[in-house]
C-alpha cells in the first residue's frame, strides 16, 4: 500500500490500514469520520498502520473530537511503536489514551 490508507471493519473494530501522513489524509476527514464514528462507541485497530507522521496524529485527535461532538467514543488500539513514541513526545499520549 503506498502513499494511502483504507478502513476495514472487523467484527469488534475498524481497522485503520496503510499510511496515516500528511499525504493521506488530505481531504479525507468528514467523509472517513461519519463512516468510523457510527455509534456510541468505536474500538479503532491500529495495528495495520505502516507509517504516521505528526499530520496522521493530528488526524487521530482530531478523530477523538468529532466523537467526543457526536457523544461517542473511540477506543484506539494496538498503535505502533512509531505512533506511540510521536505520540508521547508530543505529550497527547494521554489524550488518545494509546500505549
Amino acid at each position: 500500500m503506498n502513499n494511502q490508507f483504507t478502513l476495514a471493519a472487523t467484527d469488534a473494530s475498524i481497522q485503520v490500514i496503510g499510511d496515516l501522513t500528511r499525504k493521506t489524509i488530505i481531504g479525507k476527514q468528514q467523509k472517513v469520520f461519519a463512516d468510523i464514528v457510527n455509534g456510541q462507541h468505536q474500538a479503532v485497530d491500529l495495528s495495520q498502520l505502516k507509517n504516521v507522521d505528526t499530520a496522521g496524529l493530528a488526524w487521530l485527535l482530531m478523530l477523538f473530537q468529532y466523537a467526543k461532538q457526536k457523544q461517542s467514543t473511540i477506543n484506539y488500539s494496538q498503535a505502533p511503536v512509531e505512533l506511540v513514541k510521536l505520540a508521547k513526545l508530543s505529550r497527547v499520549d494521554q489524550l488518545l489514551n494509546i500505549d
